[in-house]
């Protein structure tokens, strides 16, 4: 959020925005709402969200872009640890709002050249996963 006397407000709208399932948001570790991670299907959506949290939450917001257009969710056996360990500028850990641990890719060849390198760590499309967390 730009102004940060709006934050309850801001949550409240990324919240309600999120739970109809426009956007998806995501948190580094350790950053609360500081900094959110909002995915959506299309740029439009971006768009759609600034206005809403204006307009009906008052919460004027600032995006910047992450080149990162892929997602896949971490499988539950695998060893956080070993995933940081193993990402580079390419990739980026994040969490949902459930705390489920997730990687953002750079583009799908990205994800192919992440899966072939590290095998052993088992990665779930976004309709695949079970809230078991």
């Amino acid at each position: 959020q730009v102004d940060s006397m709006k934050r309850k407000q801001f949550a409240k709208g990324m919240n309600q925005i999120a739970q109809e399932g426009a956007i998806q948001i995501f948190f580094e570790p350790n950053s609360g709402l500081e900094r959110v991670i909002v995915g959506v299907v299309g740029v439009l959506q971006f768009e759609v969200l600034e206005y809403r949290l204006k307009n009906e939450y008052n919460a004027a917001i600032r995006m910047d872009r992450l080149d990162m257009s892929v997602v896949r969710w971490i499988g539950e056996s695998v060893d956080l640890e070993k995933v940081k360990d193993a990402i580079d500028s390419r990739q980026m850990l994040v969490f949902d709002h459930f705390q489920r641990p997730l990687l953002l890719f750079a583009n799908q060849f990205t994800l192919n050249y992440f899966q072939e390198k590290h095998e052993d760590i088992k990665l779930i499309e976004a309709l695949d996963v079970v809230n078991k967390y």
